[in-house]
């Protein structure tokens, strides 16, 4: 990161209205589904890891099932994920298997 962006991020950190302008952002070209895309947003920044009572490790990761008609843009969505997360998993359920999801 170059001095610009740092500065333009901190500019966009005290912006009180950051989270619905991540939200609005998230696949542009698909009207209305707001709570698909706030799930959408706040899965990409993650969650907080846990470790209760210092006996077992709790992952921060949020995932997300997207169930629904067909052409409710379930797949567009999730194509959307895939080309601005660090670490996607693009899966139908043709195509996933229980070791092929937990063996990533």
């Amino acid at each position: 990161l170059n001095d610009d962006d740092i500065k333009e991020i901190l500019a966009l950190s005290k912006d009180e209205s950051i989270g619905q302008r991540v939200f609005n952002s998230i696949a542009p070209s698909i009207y209305g589904h707001d709570n698909i895309k706030r799930a959408i947003g706040l899965s990409l920044f993650s969650g907080v890891p846990k470790n209760p009572g210092k006996k077992h490790k709790v992952r921060g990761d949020i995932n997300i099932l997207l169930c629904g008609d067909p052409g409710t843009a379930k797949s567009q969505f999730l194509k959307y994920v895939t080309k601005v997360a660090h670490r996607p998993v693009f899966t139908t359920g043709q195509g996933a298997s229980a070791v092929g999801l937990t063996a990533y």
